[in-house]
């Protein structure tokens, strides 16, 4: 299935009237690029699946595009970014390309997510690493997770977090990656004109037979959506791990870990002073700020995504009448 014309003709005129991002050749996703199959949908899918949003007056950025080493096309990272603007929520998945049920669940989700952009401000990353999701690797330069290996997450924010005391400055000299540093750079331009307010972002974890919720925000464990959130999860038949340690060994205290240390883009989204263009500045200090890690090995993919729509459907709804 080919991206719908409207959705290619909506990324042309982007490219035309000028981005300030790069832009690739072309943003038609070639029919000939093959997904990884294990029941996930097709990237082409994926990428259609929102031009109903555009139909509804939604607006896309192209953030870059992403064209890591071994791959043949560049494939545009997007954002799409409800009419109504304002202190928002923002969800983000496929930051992992080999954890496809959060990529599939929004994509299904996308009455749902513009159901709450007529009430509240919204912003989607619906596929933060197209390529990973294409070829199921995890990161730009290594398929899978690896104590030896560094791998490029493009959800490395270390370049804009801050180093611990005593150290000053950031965390790293430099971005990880260019599509990491694009994101984050995206995160923050953005953050003008819908500051975040709740940040959801979907993972799984194939090394993991039960889930946790971490919860990165100002509430931290005792956020109410977190709480919330391991319900929803648990009505899903998804194993939660309510007490104990993270494969991380970070403490779990009913089913939710409070804020951690981790350099993520999540960890940015909560931090309320971050490093930007060489000083030290206010940064976007979600209130809320949940990542989901649901366990993947054992599942089947149908009950994974559906999980994943579950907790969509419900914190769309409680953020919809905050």
């Amino acid at each position: 299935m080919r991206p719908s014309p409207r959705l290619i003709g909506f990324l042309l005129l982007i490219l035309i009237a000028g981005c300030n991002k790069p832009a690739p050749a072309t943003l038609e996703i070639p029919p000939t690029l093959d997904t990884y199959q294990d029941g996930r949908a097709s990237i082409q899918q994926i990428y259609a699946s929102y031009d109903r949003l555009l139909e509804q007056g939604w607006r896309m950025d192209v953030i870059t595009t992403s064209n890591p080493a071994g791959t043949t096309v560049g494939l545009p990272i997007i954002a799409l970014k409800s009419p109504k603007t304002g202190p928002a929520a923002w969800f983000l998945t496929g930051i992992h390309g080999e954890e496809p049920a959060g990529p599939n669940a929004m994509a299904a989700s996308v009455d749902v997510l513009a159901t709450l952009g007529e009430r509240y401000p919204v912003v989607i990353l619906p596929l933060s690493n197209p390529h990973g999701y294409a070829r199921n690797w995890r990161y730009l330069n290594v398929a899978v997770y690896s104590e030896e290996i560094d791998g490029q997450s493009v959800g490395d924010s270390s370049h804009m977090l801050l180093a611990e005391a005593p150290a000053s400055g950031p965390r790293a000299s430099s971005a990880s990656s260019p599509e990491a540093d694009a994101i984050t750079r995206y995160i923050l331009e953005t953050s003008s004109e819908y500051p975040p307010r709740y940040s959801i972002d979907l993972h799984e974890d194939n090394l993991i037979h039960e889930g946790y919720v971490y919860s990165q925000g100002l509430n931290g464990a005792e956020d109410p959506l977190a709480i919330e959130a391991v319900e929803i999860l648990r009505a899903n038949n998804i194993g939660i791990k309510m007490d104990g340690q993270t494969r991380f060994e970070e403490d779990i205290v009913d089913g939710i870990i409070g804020p951690v240390t981790d350099s993520s883009i999540d960890e940015l989204m909560s931090a309320a002073r971050i490093w930007h263009n060489g000083a030290e500045s206010d940064g976007p200090a979600a209130h809320t700020v949940l990542v989901f890690e649901t366990p993947a090995a054992h599942l089947s993919i149908e009950q994974r995504i559906q999980a994943h729509a579950g907790l969509l459907e419900r914190l769309t709804t409680l953020i919809g009448n905050q």
